[in-house]
């Protein structure tokens, strides 16, 4: 069998047919972790790969990598993870997450010779190992695969193997699809002075060379076959979030697509065989064009063996090209039940498109979430337009769509044709009163719908009299969901005088509605008529106790059946069972870090705000952040974070070089916890914005602060409101500004800095030019804290906005302030609210305003 050399520098034979016939499930971990073992193909530790990026080191051959060791933590690891840990895994005896790497190879002898692939992987799987309780293996390729030159006939065998199945790794349900789609930038690649360890054919061994004696290949990705392909079969399984570029930038294009993906949406949905051959191989570049045929075929086989057979589709962020791709591929789906759409675009042409595909296709359940009215409202009209005529679609959810009213009638129009439509969900979607009667008018008719899901939809009194008046007559309906809707008593009594004739309603949904005793009362009655009601929920209203007793008199008089029926049960177990070693099933560290990351929505920002991380938490993300060069910004408030976990943070921010926003506001790091972060301040050169509101840091917190604040050249916003910092916190902040001269917002209010601190404060502001907008509210500064403040209006510059709100600086303070304020021009906007400036003191500032409109200056003063 004769072996060619591709460009992405993998092998792979002609005779590639033969070879591909499928052996191994595509489901199955068993199956993987089988081919592993024959291929002897080995995932690489994502933590061995942040070792390389902490020495300094490219990927090493496979050859190489078999006897590395590297320290993790306190014990010694293998560079390679073994096969029994694989089928530890597969069994269910180990939590990983296995990551195949897509990527170019920039030279022949060397994939990733400048490390800028390695520092995506590292940054990438770091953020995946912080969400979930998981090891991250990887595979990729040069590290991964025996490599030339096989010495061995277990190398080559090994390597044939692998070549022949290699489509699992990326196709798999239980692997996730990292793709690098850009090069090194030029820049880096000319001032890489680091030798690269390359096989050497003359000498049969590995030396260092430069990069300009390396045989370069700078061909796109966009343009590799071979890369494509491993694209395309990543597209095909069931979750599309289990492909995500990990390179890509806001600014980037689709080349691939030819379009620019909006709002940074680049999910994709797989290409039909014929569509592929045609448009997409005459574009690809192969170092034999034979490869092409290879190429074209394991895309057919591979996409006829999981479209044909998939039942469940989850598709996330897809632009509007790609819901027009849906249209032509989704007929190839001939067993496909369910199919969820997660944040999308798309214009009415596509939505058509896919309504058209939809009306013939065997989809049984649909559910549709987006955050683009726009598009939702095309969507939905295509969708209502195929349920005329589709009558496979049992269980709609389109929840959270903001489809108003006129989505609305879109469905309530369909629904007087279509008799399959089961289980319908519209909450969070502001259809109004308006909405709730088109679909009231709809329900006398409909025989078949016997869920209804109309939460938070402002249906309010007149809706839920249309709900009632359809629901006499209607037989079908039994579960109705109408909370948080302000339907009030008057609501509440219409709909209790209707299940007093209504036997097919189980379970009524009027969480939070604003009833009261009235409509308690009127509903208890209902209820000891009523004998097919089995739950009734009535959480947050103001039903009082009367309401609830008269409530619990009557469940006290019913005997129902509170046995849900076999179609229910069966309902319940209808959802595919999904493997626990799926990679988006590991268990969770970090909740908001995991839920960006399955729907592959995380760019240069982390937001964990709200997610109560502990200490292991930000152990983790400590970890991520020393090694990781692509998060800008940080959220981390509410965060319950405390002094042990920030110092963390901390030491991860000495090293970090790409974090420039941090929020810690409302957290509880203390006074050790802001001494630990002046320390990393101190050294660390990307922090530009810091927010410590609300943290009592105390008086030492600030004074560390300051001391860091004196050699500091990046930290430009700064708030440490709410701290308690006292006046000598103040007079230490006062000092540091005085050398100082790259802070330019600085918000110290409610810290009780008194009039000493406000006079320290004024003294460095006649020094310091930088400063243009200070926060001093709610600091008890007094009359004499105002003058000296006034005092330095005089003098600077800069500053453009100061806020003195609360302060007690009475008339005469705000006098002080009006006199200085005639000769400044640079302070833009002041506040004084609530400081007793009574009539007097509003003359003056009358008359300030007065003189500075005819000096031809604006000054917003709020007093």
């Amino acid at each position: 069998m004769k072996l060619i050399l591709l460009v992405s520098g993998l092998f792979v034979s002609r005779n590639f047919r033969i070879c591909a016939k499928a052996r191994y499930s595509l489901k199955d971990p068993q199956a993987l972790a089988q081919f592993l073992q024959e291929a002897d193909l080995r995932l690489v530790r994502a933590t061995y790969l942040v070792d390389l990026v902490h020495s300094r080191r490219p990927f090493p051959r496979r050859q190489e990598t078999e006897s590395e060791l590297f320290i993790c933590g306190d014990k010694t690891e293998t560079a390679l993870v073994t096969h029994a840990e694989v089928q530890n895994w597969a069994s269910g005896g180990q939590r990983a997450i296995i990551c195949s790497i897509s990527h170019a190879w920039e030279a022949r002898e060397h994939p990733d010779p400048c490390r800028y692939q390695l520092q995506h992987i590292v940054n990438h799987a770091g953020l995946y190992g912080a969400a979930f309780d998981a090891d991250i293996w990887v595979y990729y390729d040069y590290v991964s695969l025996f490599q030339y030159q096989r010495l061995s006939s277990h190398e080559e065998q090994s390597f044939r193997k692998a070549m022949e199945h290699m489509h699992l790794l990326f196709a798999h349900e239980c692997t996730l699809t990292f793709t690098i789609e850009t090069l090194t930038p030029e820049h880096d690649r000319e001032t890489m002075l680091d030798l690269v360890p390359v096989f050497e054919l003359p000498s049969r061994s590995v030396k260092a060379m430069r990069l300009i004696d390396l045989v370069e290949n700078l061909t796109p990705y966009s343009l590799r076959g071979w890369c494509i392909a491993e694209t395309e079969w990543s597209l095909l399984r069931r979750v599309s979030a289990q492909r995500q570029q990990i390179d890509r930038q806001k600014s980037d294009k689709d080349e691939s697509k030819g379009d620019i993906a909006e709002d940074g949406l680049n999910g994709r949905v797989p290409t039909a065989p014929h569509h592929f051959a045609q448009h997409f191989i005459p574009n690809f570049r192969f170092t034999h064009r034979s490869d092409a045929e290879a190429v074209i075929y394991l895309q057919r086989v591979i996409f006829h063996e999981k479209v044909t057979w998939c039942e469940h589709l989850v598709l996330e962020g897809l632009p509007a090209c790609e819901i027009l791709s849906l249209s032509h591929v989704l007929p190839y789906y001939e067993k496909l039940k369910s199919m969820k759409l997660k944040t999308f675009r798309c214009g009415e042409a596509e939505a058509r498109a896919f309504g058209k595909a939809l009306a013939l296709s065997r989809v049984e359940k649909l559910e549709v979430h987006n955050n683009d009215p726009e598009s939702s409202k095309f969507l939905v009209e295509a969708v209502s337009e195929a349920l005329e005529t589709n009558m496979s679609v049992s269980d709609i959810n389109m929840e959270g769509n903001d489809i108003s009213a006129q989505g609305a009638k879109a469905l309530a129009k369909a629904l007087k044709i279509n008799c399959s439509v089961r289980d319908i969900k519209l909450g969070y979607n502001r259809i109004l009163d308006e909405g709730a009667k088109v679909l009231a008018e709809v329900l006398k008719v409909n025989t078949s719908v016997r869920d209804i899901h109309l939460e938070r939809n402002g249906i309010g009194i007149e809706g839920a009299k249309a709900l009632a008046k359809a629901l006499k007559i209607n037989g079908s309906v039994r579960d109705i969901k109408l909370g948080y809707n302000r339907i009030l008593d008057e609501g509440a009594k219409v709909l209790a005088e209707v299940l007093k004739v209504n036997t097919s309603v189980r379970d009524i949904h009027l969480e939070r509605n604003g009833i009261g005793i009235e409509g308690a009362k009127a509903l208890a009655e209902a209820l000891k008529i009523n004998c097919s009601v089995r739950d009734i929920k009535l959480g947050y209203n103001r039903i009082l106790d009367e309401g609830a007793k008269a409530l619990a008199d009557a469940l006290k008089t019913r005997d129902t059946d509170q046995t849900a029926s076999d179609s229910e049960a069966e309902d319940r177990m209808g959802d595919q069972q999904i493997s626990a070693v799926e990679p988006f099933e590991a268990p969770v560290r970090l909740k908001a870090l995991a839920d960006a990351l399955k729907t592959n929505s995380l760019s240069g920002d982390i937001d964990l705000k709200g997610d109560s991380i502990g200490a292991k938490g930000a152990q983790a993300l400590a970890e991520v952040l020393e090694t990781n060069t692509s998060v800008r910004n940080l959220d981390l408030k509410f965060c319950r974070i405390g002094a042990e976990e920030t110092k963390a943070l901390a030491e991860a921010l000495k090293v970090n070089s790409s974090v420039e926003v941090i929020n810690m506001k409302r957290n509880d790091i203390g006074t050790e916890g802001a001494k630990a972060l002046a320390e990393a301040l101190k050294v660390n050169s990307s922090v530009e914005v810091i927010n410590m509101e609300d943290n009592d840091i105390g008086t030492e917190g600030a004074k560390a602060l300051a001391k860091a604040l004196k050699v500091n050249t990046t930290v430009r916003i700064i708030s440490m409101k709410h701290n308690d910092i006292g006046t000598e916190g103040a007079k230490a902040l006062a000092e540091a500004l005085i050398v100082n001269t790259f802070v330019s917002d600085i918000n110290l209010a409610n810290n009780g800095i008194g009039v000493e601190g406000a006079k320290a404060l004024a003294e460095a502001l006649i020094v310091n030019t930088f400063v243009s907008d200070i926060n001093l509210a709610n600091n008890g500064i007094g009359v004499e804290g105002a003058k000296a403040l006034a005092e330095a209006l005089i003098v600077t510059t800069s500053v453009s906005e100061i806020n003195l709100a609360n302060n007690g600086i009475g008339v005469a303070g705000a006098e002080a302030l009006a006199e200085a304020l005639i000769s400044n021009t640079s302070v833009k906007n002041i506040n004084l609210v609530n400081n007793g400036i009574v009539v007097e003191g509003a003359e003056v500032l009358e008359e300030l305003l007065e003189e500075k409109k005819r000096m031809g200056f604006g000054l917003p003063i709020v007093f």
